[in-house]
Protein backbone atom coordinates (compact mmCIF):
# COMPACT_ATOMS: atom_id res chain seq x y z
CA UNK A 1 0.00 0.00 0.00
CA UNK A 2 1.70 3.45 -0.87
CA UNK A 3 1.29 6.39 1.37
CA UNK A 4 -0.57 9.21 1.33
CA UNK A 5 0.59 12.22 -0.37
CA UNK A 6 1.59 14.91 1.44
CA UNK A 7 -1.24 17.55 0.71
CA UNK A 8 1.76 20.44 1.79
CA UNK A 9 3.72 19.54 -1.00
CA UNK A 10 1.81 21.54 -3.73
CA UNK A 11 1.57 24.07 -1.17
CA UNK A 12 5.85 24.24 -1.17
CA UNK A 13 5.56 24.11 -4.93
CA UNK A 14 3.52 27.10 -5.15
CA UNK A 15 5.93 29.54 -2.41
CA UNK A 16 8.82 28.39 -4.54
CA UNK A 17 6.89 29.77 -8.10
CA UNK A 18 6.06 33.09 -5.93
CA UNK A 19 9.74 33.27 -5.30
CA UNK A 20 10.98 32.76 -8.68
CA UNK A 21 8.54 34.96 -9.90
CA UNK A 22 9.31 37.48 -7.82
CA UNK A 23 13.28 37.24 -8.41
CA UNK A 24 12.54 37.09 -12.11
CA UNK A 25 10.48 40.03 -11.68
CA UNK A 26 13.36 41.85 -9.75
CA UNK A 27 15.83 41.28 -12.65
CA UNK A 28 13.43 42.52 -15.00
CA UNK A 29 13.23 45.76 -12.77
CA UNK A 30 17.13 45.97 -12.62
CA UNK A 31 17.45 45.42 -16.47
CA UNK A 32 14.93 48.01 -17.11
CA UNK A 33 16.44 50.68 -15.20
CA UNK A 34 19.73 50.04 -16.64
CA UNK A 35 18.25 50.58 -19.89
CA UNK A 36 16.85 53.68 -18.56
CA UNK A 37 19.58 54.88 -17.31
CA UNK A 38 21.60 54.45 -20.43
CA UNK A 39 18.87 55.78 -22.80
CA UNK A 40 17.65 58.98 -20.32
CA UNK A 41 14.09 57.95 -21.20
CA UNK A 42 11.45 56.47 -18.21
CA UNK A 43 10.53 53.70 -20.61
CA UNK A 44 12.18 51.14 -20.30
CA UNK A 45 11.62 51.76 -15.99
CA UNK A 46 7.71 51.50 -16.52
CA UNK A 47 8.47 48.14 -19.07
CA UNK A 48 10.38 46.59 -16.02
CA UNK A 49 7.99 47.64 -13.32
CA UNK A 50 5.02 46.39 -15.06
CA UNK A 51 6.77 43.21 -15.66
CA UNK A 52 7.67 42.82 -11.72
CA UNK A 53 3.84 43.64 -11.00
CA UNK A 54 2.66 41.04 -13.57
CA UNK A 55 5.27 38.27 -12.56
CA UNK A 56 4.22 38.57 -8.69
CA UNK A 57 0.34 38.70 -9.35
CA UNK A 58 0.73 35.84 -11.65
CA UNK A 59 3.00 33.91 -8.88
CA UNK A 60 0.68 35.16 -6.10
CA UNK A 61 -2.64 33.27 -7.42
CA UNK A 62 -2.18 29.78 -7.25
CA UNK A 63 -0.81 30.58 -3.21
CA UNK A 64 -3.62 32.45 -2.44
CA UNK A 65 -6.32 29.79 -3.54
CA UNK A 66 -4.49 26.72 -2.42
CA UNK A 67 -7.02 24.54 0.10
CA UNK A 68 -6.69 23.80 3.55
CA UNK A 69 -6.20 20.12 3.60
CA UNK A 70 -8.06 20.43 7.15
CA UNK A 71 -11.26 22.37 6.03
CA UNK A 72 -10.95 22.78 2.31
CA UNK A 73 -11.18 26.17 2.38
CA UNK A 74 -8.76 28.98 0.78
CA UNK A 75 -5.73 28.63 3.42
CA UNK A 76 -4.45 32.34 2.48
CA UNK A 77 -7.74 34.54 2.47
CA UNK A 78 -11.00 34.70 3.84
CA UNK A 79 -13.39 36.92 2.25
CA UNK A 80 -11.45 40.55 1.39
CA UNK A 81 -8.79 39.47 3.90
CA UNK A 82 -5.32 37.55 2.50
CA UNK A 83 -2.41 37.11 4.20
CA UNK A 84 -0.19 34.96 2.26
CA UNK A 85 2.73 34.47 5.06
CA UNK A 86 0.18 33.27 8.03
CA UNK A 87 1.01 30.04 9.88
CA UNK A 88 -3.10 28.98 10.44
CA UNK A 89 -5.49 28.33 8.37
CA UNK A 90 -7.95 31.51 8.11
CA UNK A 91 -10.90 29.03 8.66
CA UNK A 92 -10.10 26.77 10.69
CA UNK A 93 -6.74 28.16 12.41
CA UNK A 94 -5.44 24.40 11.14
CA UNK A 95 -1.81 25.10 11.79
CA UNK A 96 0.44 25.45 8.18
CA UNK A 97 2.86 21.84 7.54
CA UNK A 98 5.04 23.19 5.03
Amino acid sequence: MAPAPDPWQDYRRHRRVLLGATLVGLGCLAVGFAFARSRHSATPLYVGLGMFAGLVAWGTGPLSEFPCPHCGEPFGHRGRSRNLFTRRCLHCRHPRGG
